[in-house]
């Protein structure tokens, strides 16, 4: 980082103020001048020598060992700054991790560290987290002091620029994947500095003497122009007054910082989308109100340098803000190449596009319209490597995944992305983004999505202020749709919801990008309103906002499942059943993490949400009547309802991870709702038209351990007799049970393959036909007809059912509970034996339905 090193020596010592933070009145409430935060980072460097010592690194000459990795959990102020220095001077390897994540996201980022940094907001984030969830037991934990930092006495001492660690694994940006784990994108050092460099020679000299930062610092983007660029003008970085929510981690959140861009007077600023749309209404009111329109909004003669990326803003909406003298400078960028690749200067700006490539960029379309990016900045790799993973070709071009157009003067402008391409059921291509770009016009839409994938018309997910009336709103999209767009581009079906700061986080990334695969499993399952079942009225929305204040509900995967992790409450014992099973009715399955239950907490657990426990006879009770160790062998083990071959399926399944597998073991499940909605039209007409049957024979002592937990002891196991099994099933004509003369049995059940579920009348396609018969003899499976399952259909639904099939990546503590009538389970192939999990099955306490008092 030579640039930035040429900066610090010429500034560091230099009284002049580098971070000024804002007080909640929007005054200076603390200024830091360049000697301070450079002498503090010295002072920070030291005590980052000795945990080199414990952990066995290199030092800052690149001698020794591997480069210490550090992890930073910090909220966007002077300790960040310090911390992001200390960590350049040490040659370290930086993992800035946002303070919004999850306990899961973050210790998939912070696997490997050997230190972890942290400040008051770090702090209190790493408590709610619980540190032996996302950190390492020897991992060493600094909790960054800024008072003693601050008051070091030496100068900030750099390695030599052309020593063998002039370039290095700098920092490990995290990206996301495709599971709730992000992967990190790495870094080099010298991939930054010729980002810089080329960054130089296009923004105007002193753009960066004065920077509002309104983003987490967590993104490389912030970094680059919040701190970096302004240390390379001598500028001033100005913060958001504390615990100020961030743009991007909260929906209201640019609205709420207008007061403190004025109060910044920045030259210059990163805004997201949804921060220009609070600038264009500021700026419209101000020019209504005959108020100089920088000054209203900026405190500042003249307009700031605004920079705006992470998704499309609408032409006309930067026009309106140009006729306000508010020039908007949209750009693109990826981590994968050090974040810039192109971006409009105030030298030479086109709106409508992202710019034309930076000096030390080249740019090109492969033939199917993906831009393909080539320069000194790409990546080193990832940290792990997913199906969402950025390839280069031969070539050593980048395979952005983002489809482009490049004119004849060299601007590019990004029209979808690859993957987010629409191909509707009339075999019609639509660019979400851009269909996206018009609606967001309309002055009450605060964010909107676009799904339609086999569709026959495109929905949208259209995100409105709070007090704007549904109808209204509806009747607006409509007609907006009808004058502007064709008929291919047009939703059809708009869902209105409005805002909510659960909702918007769960549905869209800090820099207001859609999480599609979220979105459309919400839109076309009707589980949108406030993420609630069929059939949720708003006040049932809204109520359901409250429903779990004792915990911290974030989505598992990218279906509808849930992750609970403690906030108030840190036991299972603290949590309300009855709340407990309305998330189960939307989420189809719960995975509750960080409340270490043991086995007897999990027993009173089941037991508090159940009106009767039932059993698997073929696996052994422990710690009670309730939780049975599982023990099906090594192999794989196939999706199947718990008992679903049989009458005797229960409604609930429980799991407890007692001790996780280190590598594979996976609990897979799969959402029936999700199978049926994407099953193909043919085989829904064959399961629409007639049941199936599975039939089998049951050993003698299988059938009566079975009867004898299901009388609860009001027999004996030697006085079980055949008429016992025959008594819950008498008069139903599903279910034919014959006795054998070995004393086994022989039945036949008569069941759907798709069904209504616990909850409710939606169909699920949850069932026992890729079952396993581990312990049993292998059940036979046909039609009610007597006809086979065709080879076609039975490999069209393994190739669907993988496709929507989610793995519970478990950890030592973790409960998962799953509503056996709809999700269906499996398991991966066992590659460490060292793990104990236990199962147990019950029928719910119907009291608990919700909408029942």
């Amino acid at each position: 980082m030579r640039a930035i090193e040429r900066a610090l020596r010429e500034h560091a010592e230099s009284q002049r103020p580098f971070v000024e933070v804002l007080g909640s009145d929007g005054t200076p409430q603390r200024v830091l001048s360049y000697r301070e935060v450079t002498r503090g980072a010295q002072a920070l460097v030291e005590l980052l020598a000795r945990e080199r010592l414990s952990a066995g690194t290199s030092s800052a000459d690149g001698s020794g060992g591997r480069s210490l990795r550090v992890g930073v959990v910090c909220g966007n102020t002077p300790a960040f700054v310090v911390a992001d220095l200390a960590l350049i001077a040490a040659r370290a390897v930086e993992v800035p991790v946002p303070v919004a994540f999850s306990a899961e996201q973050a210790a998939s980022l912070l696997e490997g560290v050997d230190v972890c940094l942290l400040d008051a907001e770090g702090q209190r984030r790493m408590a709610s987290w619980g540190q032996e969830r996302v950190l390492r037991p020897d991992c060493s934990l600094l909790l960054i002091d800024e008072e003693e930092l601050l008051a070091g006495d030496r100068p900030l001492r750099l390695p030599d620029p052309e020593g063998r660690a002039a370039d290095w694994e700098c920092k490990v940006i995290h990206t996301s994947g495709t599971t709730s784990r992000p992967k990190g994108v790495r870094i080099r050092a010298h991939a930054l500095d010729a980002l810089l460099e080329s960054l130089r020679t296009v923004m105007p000299r002193g753009a960066f003497t004065r920077y509002c930062s309104v983003v987490p610092f967590s993104l490389l983007i912030e970094q680059v122009t919040g701190l970096y660029m302004v240390l390379l003008d001598g500028g001033t970085l100005v913060q958001m007054p504390p615990r100020t929510a961030l743009v991007g981690t909260a929906a209201s959140a640019a609205g709420d910082a207008m007061p403190f861009v004025a109060a910044a007077r920045p030259t210059a600023l990163v805004a997201t989308p949804a921060l220009v749309d609070a600038f264009a209404a500021a700026a419209d009111r101000a020019a209504d109100a005959g108020r100089p329109v920088p000054k209203a909004l900026f405190g500042t003669a003249e307009a700031p340098l605004i920079c705006c990326g992470g998704a499309p803003v609408h032409p006309d909406l930067l026009g309106r803000l140009e006729r306000h003298g508010l020039p908007v400078h949209e750009g693109y960028g990826l981590s994968e190449n050090s974040s810039v690749v192109s971006w409009n200067t105030p030298g030479a700006r086109r709106d409508g596009t992202v710019g034309r490539p930076l000096p030390h960029v080249r740019v090109r379309l492969a033939d199917d319209g993906e831009l393909l990016v080539k320069s000194t900045s790409l990546f080193a790799g990832y940290t792990r490597d997913d199906p969402s993973s950025l390839m280069l070709d031969a070539e050593g071009w980048l395979r952005t995944g983002d489809l482009a157009r490049i004119d004849a003067d060299g601007f590019i402008s990004i029209t979808g992305r690859k993957k987010n391409v629409i191909i509707t059921a009339g075999g019609r291509n639509v660019a979400p983004e851009w269909v996206e770009a018009q609606y967001a016009q309309l002055p009450f839409v605060r964010a909107v999505a676009v799904v339609g994938d086999g569709m026959a018309a495109l929905h949208g997910m259209f995100v409105v202020d709070d007090g704007t009336d549904p109808a209204v709103a509806e009747k607006a999209v409509r007609e907006f749709g009808d004058r502007h767009l064709s008929d291919v581009e047009r939703i059809a079906v708009p869902h209105i919801v409005t805002f909510d700061e659960q909702a918007y986080r769960r549905y869209f990334t800090v820099t207001g990008r859609p999480m599609r695969a979220a979105i459309a499993e919400a839109l076309t399952s009707g589980t949108l309103h406030a993420a609630a079942g069929p059939g949720r009225t708003p006040d049932q929305a809204a109520k359901e906002n409250t429903v779990t204040p004792s915990v911290d509900i974030r989505p598992y995967g990218e279906g509808t499942g849930k992750l609970v992790l403690p906030a108030a409450a840190d036991r299972l014992s603290d949590l309300d059943p009855a709340q407990v099973i309305e998330l189960l009715s939307e989420a189809g399955f719960l995975l509750l993490r960080g409340f270490g239950p043991g086995l007897e907490d999990f027993t009173s657990f089941v037991k508090a949400h159940s009106d009767r426990i039932t059993l698997d006879p073929a696996r052994s009770f422990h710690g009670g009547e309730v939780a049975q160790k599982v023990d099906a062998g090594t192999d794989a083990v196939g999706l199947h309802l718990e008992n679903g071959n049989s009458p005797f399926g229960p409604d609930l399944t429980w799991f407890l991870c007692e001790k996780a597998a280190r590598r594979g073991s996976q609990t897979t499940v799969c959402d029936g709702y999700r199978v049926w909605d994407r099953m193909g039209e043919r085989a829904r007409e064959l399961f629409a038209a007639q049941d199936i049957v599975y039939s089998r024979n049951v050993e003698e002592t299988k059938w009566k351990a079975f009867v004898f937990h299901q009388l609860e002891g009001r027999k004996g196991l030697d006085e079980i007799t055949f008429d016992d099994i025959l008594a819950p099933v008498r008069g139903q004509e599903s279910t034919v049970i014959s006795l054998n003369d070995d004393g086994s049995i022989a039945y036949s059940y008569r069941t759907a393959a798709a069904h209504p579920t616990l909850f409710g009348d939606r169909l699920a396609w949850a069932n026992s036909i890729f079952g396993p018969s581990y312990n049993y003899e292998a059940p036979r499976i046909v039609f009610a007809d007597g006809s086979e399952l065709p080879g076609w259909l039975q490999d069209e639904l393994r190739t669907l059912t993988e496709q929507v099939t989610e793995d519970l990546q478990w950890q030592d503590g973790d409960v998962a509970l799953i509503d056996n009538t709809r999700v269906m389970h499996g398991r991966r192939e066992i590659l460490d034996t060292d793990r104990t999990i236990y199962n147990a099955q019950s029928y719910l306490n119907r009291g608990l339905l919700p909408g029942r008092v």
